[in-house]
């Protein structure tokens, strides 16, 4: 996705606006685990500080997701934004910079937007907040019903169950 910049960058203090609805970049699949859905749908102001020019995007994505919880499919919306500055130089861009490279009138914006919004995926997405997952013995999905499991005890706390018993007929042999 290319943004034109041949009328901003004339005068410092220029500004513009731009809704883009395009293709999502090859990269984005490359970067997010989960199928990207729809079209790019992004707004970007491109502003001339005289020095660079400063690239502001923001976005909502929505993917395919899988709940980590529950492991059921949602649509999961994921808002993204990134500002970067630019200036116009030419060689390749430098990761040593605090500022993107861009030759001519256009600023490609492929790896930025992927970048962003690979950044912006939660870790474990969940289908809402209040999923109960899954029951760790027999594995039903606690949203749709309850199970008949019982809850199992963790071994680690039979010490202090034995200590907490021992406290208990401690008191009852005292009264």
């Amino acid at each position: 996705m290319e943004i034109r910049v041949s009328d901003v960058k004339k005068w410092a203090g220029r500004e513009e606006t731009q809704h883009i609805e395009d293709e999502w970049p090859a990269q984005i699949q490359e970067r997010v685990e989960f199928p990207v859905l729809g079209p790019l749908s992004i707004d970007v102001k491109v502003r001339n500080t005289g020095q660079s020019l400063v690239v502001e995007c923001q976005g909502t994505a929505v993917l395919s997701a899988v709940c980590s919880r529950c492991l059921e499919p949602f649509m999961l919306e994921v808002p993204y934004q990134l500002v970067e500055e630019f200036r116009e130089e030419t060689g390749a861009d430098d990761p040593e910079l605090d500022y993107y490279r861009f030759n001519g009138d256009k600023i490609v914006l492929d790896e930025l937007i992927a970048d962003c919004l690979g950044v912006s995926i939660p870790i474990a997405p969940v289908c809402r907040s209040d999923c109960l997952g899954l029951c760790p013995q027999c594995g039903a999905n606690l949203n749709l019903a309850p199970c008949d499991c019982r809850p199992q005890l963790d071994d680690r706390w039979g010490p202090l169950q034995k200590w907490q018993a021992y406290q208990k007929a401690s008191v009852h042999d005292e009264e």
